[in-house]
């Protein structure tokens, strides 16, 4: 299995936007707030996704986005390879070139929040 991170498409990266504040709980119809006075007991679990990430989330995305398009706009790609229990992580040229190959560990480093050299 691998995988390259290239630049991002703009018409997707537009559309990401930081989740809007919940209505007031007197404004809410429907839901779990409805099914509690229903019945259901509040200790009763829901499990539902988001309907968007929150929103340190979508600023980290954020982030990475402008670091990949960074890498693109200098004609560099990362690019994530398993061979077999392990994984490759090679810094390419836009048409494939291995440039560098980043040991798993420094990436977690830099992951991690060390400095980048």
């Amino acid at each position: 299995m691998s995988f390259h991170l290239n630049a991002t498409d703009a018409v997707r990266a537009a559309r990401i936007a930081p989740e809007r504040a919940a209505a007031p709980a007197a404004a809410r119809t429907g839901g779990f707030a409805d099914a509690l006075k229903a019945g259901a007991s509040a200790t009763d679990r829901v499990d539902a996704i988001p309907a968007s990430p929150p929103p340190d989330v979508i600023a980290e995305m954020l982030a990475a986005q402008r670091a990949i398009e960074d890498m693109h706009a200098r004609g560099r790609t990362l690019h994530f390879a398993m061979d077999g229990r392990r994984v490759r992580i090679e810094v390419q040229d836009l048409d494939g070139n291995v440039l560098k190959e980043i040991p798993p560990s420094r990436a977690l480093e830099v992951a991690t929040g060390r400095a980048v050299e």
